[in-house]
């Protein structure tokens, strides 16, 4: 369900075909003793429909969402998009990735300061559909929409990420995004024109959702829930998102799982859950939309997917 009200990122969740109205933020966890950080996190347990982040406080119910892996694989759709060429949007993907996976963190003085996760291009892929397959091959894909956008309240939303996980330990199985292209003129040139959106800054924003973060109290960070046409600052990321991305894969190689539990990464495999495929699972295929069988290994057969989408501010909020 969207929100009719202008109000940046919104999110929905689904279990089997049923969609619920919720935000997916959980508290923050900041380096040192009292730090003054609004970053929020993803989270299995939905938000009330009227919550808002602020500086002090995000939704704090649920497991934060995280990739156990050391590093993960995205691809890029092959028809790409009549706005944004495959090289450019391929270009533009990674520098956004970079921007996180680069991220300099504070230590104490031993050992890496870099975040413990890698993001690797697979190259292009046929498959379009969003959705997590259980019996066959997935790839993380990225995916314009110029023909139509299916969702409500397409005069606000810029682009979507759904994101598969375990509903009980919050592992990220899965992440794909949607880029509006149908109703929005996106560019990849400077100078951005004043009504126009500014593919690096959607990019920056929607890659941090796909790492497990969610949006941000602080109006100056990436992960704010609203974006101004013509802007180009959510390319760059703030001290805000920094701390966010550093909290969350850590240094030292392990996840953040709660304020006080951390889990060591697993080794890296960028190669997506059951196999890589750059075709869509055929129709018989079970996909994340579907109740899973009870009992089976991938949980307790019940999934959820968690949509975040990015949306026009027609107004600046304070």
């Amino acid at each position: 369900m969207w929100h009719r009200r202008p109000r940046g990122l919104s999110a929905s969740w689904l279990r089997g075909p049923l969609a619920l109205p919720a935000a997916v933020l959980v508290a923050w966890v900041g380096f040192a003793p009292g730090a003054a950080m609004a970053f929020c996190r993803t989270t299995t347990v939905p938000v009330a429909p009227n919550f808002q982040p602020s500086r002090e406080k995000c939704w704090d119910r649920g497991q934060p969402l995280f990739w156990k892996n050391a590093c993960i694989s995205y691809d890029l759709n092959r028809a790409s998009s009549k706005q944004v060429s495959y090289d450019d949007a391929a270009d533009h993907i990674t520098r956004a990735f970079t921007r996180w996976t680069g991220a300099s963190c504070p230590t104490d003085g031993t050992g890496t300061s870099r975040v413990s996760i890698d993001v690797r291009d697979f190259g292009p892929v046929e498959c379009g559909a969003v959705k997590y397959n259980q019996g066959f091959g997935n790839q993380n894909v990225v995916v314009f929409r110029d023909e139509k956008w299916d969702k409500n309240d397409s005069s606000n939303t810029l682009a979507l990420t759904t994101v598969t996980f375990n509903p009980d330990t919050g592992e990220i199985y899965d992440a794909d995004m949607e880029v509006n292209t149908h109703e929005h003129p996106v560019t990849v040139r400077d100078p951005v024109p004043a009504t126009g959106y500014d593919f690096a800054s959607i990019m920056t924003h929607e890659t941090g959702h796909f790492l497990g973060l969610a949006h941000s109290g602080e109006p100056r960070a990436t992960m704010y829930a609203n974006y101004q046409p013509g802007a180009t600052a959510m390319r760059n990321l703030t001290q805000d998102d920094i701390t966010g991305i550093c909290t969350v894969y850590r240094p030292d190689g392990t996840r953040a799982v709660l304020v006080d539990k951390s889990t060591p990464a697993d080794v890296c495999d960028p190669t997506p859950r059951h196999g890589f495929a750059r075709e869509c699972a055929p129709p018989a295929q079970k996909c994340a939309y579907a109740p899973a069988p009870p009992g089976g290994a991938e949980g307790s057969g019940v999934w959820l997917a968690a949509l975040v989408a990015i949306a026009v501010a027609r107004r600046r909020r304070a």
